[in-house]
């Protein structure tokens, strides 16, 4: 199962690869995952009718990730040890990032946010596009 950030879903819906063959395969596969903030964020940014009957079929075709017990305190604890390593994510990243830690499972992004987290030593497996 691989858990596809907001970034990877928008690389896939405008052909941009790697992000593009890595959300076919797992939706093909049935190996894609969904959480909270990246429906949320992907619901808020369609644009009309027809974007939607496009994507929302997509999305529930998606493993949905249950949302962690401690999600607030994990996201506040992990911005705050990453904050303490010069690296200052945004607030959904930290959120999704939890999402695939507590789930034990990949994270799909095009976002830089996740590689820092990554390297900072967070046990986080980003696959980036």
């Amino acid at each position: 199962m691989i858990l596809i950030d907001t970034s990877a879903w928008i690389d896939f819906f405008r052909g941009r690869d790697p992000c593009a063959s890595w959300v076919d395969e797992a939706l093909a596969t049935g190996e894609a995952a969904l959480c909270g903030p990246v429906e949320m964020e992907l619901r808020r940014g369609l644009l009309n009718e027809r974007e939607r009957k496009k994507v929302l079929p997509l999305l529930d075709g998606c493993h949905w990730l249950s949302t962690p017990d401690n999600l607030w305190v994990e996201a506040g604890e992990l911005g705050y040890a990453l904050r303490r390593r010069g690296v200052t994510p945004k607030t959904l990243d930290l959120l999704i990032a939890i999402y695939a830690v507590a789930h034990q499972v990949p994270l799909l992004t095009a976002d830089g946010d996740c590689q820092y987290m990554k390297k900072a030593g967070i046990a986080l497996t980003v696959l980036s596009g």
